[in-house]
């Protein structure tokens, strides 16, 4: 008897709010979750990860900011020593633009099909909000923008696990703008267990 396995080859795009309001051990806790998430597709063999951080950004001092999105790792051109010689440089600061980002990169998203398994994975802890002289990007506007963005993903065939990192201040407005925008895949947890997404994501690419 011969048994052959065959397992899908895999794609992971890692989304993490880099707003000021995630200072401290917010985004140390999501950078570490993302690092060992990366790690561990490295390990497999089988799964190309992209990690972006979003934000806002102004190249002027004094001058309007804009939506940023940047991506600082991927797996596919970048090797691991990236992660090491380079992510303690990045940090937060601007406001929080979601669905204005997510409409920039769903071009480089990969589809999910009958081959390849693609998943979105975002951190993030507060409502959309960007604005300048020309937008204001905020409210049930905003909310109703990134809905749009993440059912496109989803009619791409991606899964995604949308985490909120709860804090002191967190209100059950917070709480109904990200169910609204993210519906069934919104999961609110705080930084002291956000490396139980990490486990439980690594647990699933170690076990092909």
């Amino acid at each position: 008897h011969t048994l052959t396995e065959r397992y899908n080859k895999a794609y992971l795009h890692i989304s993490v709010d880099a707003s000021g309001s995630m200072s401290g051990d917010k985004w140390n806790q999501a950078m570490t979750s993302a690092v060992a998430m990366i790690k561990a597709a490295d390990m497999s063999g089988t799964i190309d990860v992209v990690m972006s951080i979003r934000t806002t950004h102004s190249k002027n001092r004094g001058g309007s900011d804009v939506p940023m999105i940047l991506v600082c790792y991927d797996s596919r051109v970048d090797k691991l020593q990236k992660v090491k010689s380079l992510f303690s440089a990045l940090n937060v600061s601007g406001t929080t633009p979601e669905g204005l980002c997510f409409e920039a990169i769903q071009k480089d998203l990969i589809p999910g099909n009958s081959t390849q398994d693609s998943y979105f994975i975002n951190f993030s802890d507060g409502q959309p909000y960007y604005g300048n002289s020309d937008i204001s990007y905020c409210g049930q506007s905003a909310e109703s923008h990134t809905r749009k963005m993440v059912t496109k993903m989803r009619d791409m065939g991606i899964s995604v696990l949308s985490y909120f990192i709860g804090g002191s201040y967190e209100s059950e407005s917070d709480h109904a703008s990200f169910t609204n925008m993210y519906g069934k895949d919104a999961e609110f947890i705080t930084a002291t267990n956000m490396m139980q997404v990490a486990k439980t994501m690594n647990k699933k690419f170690l076990s092909k």
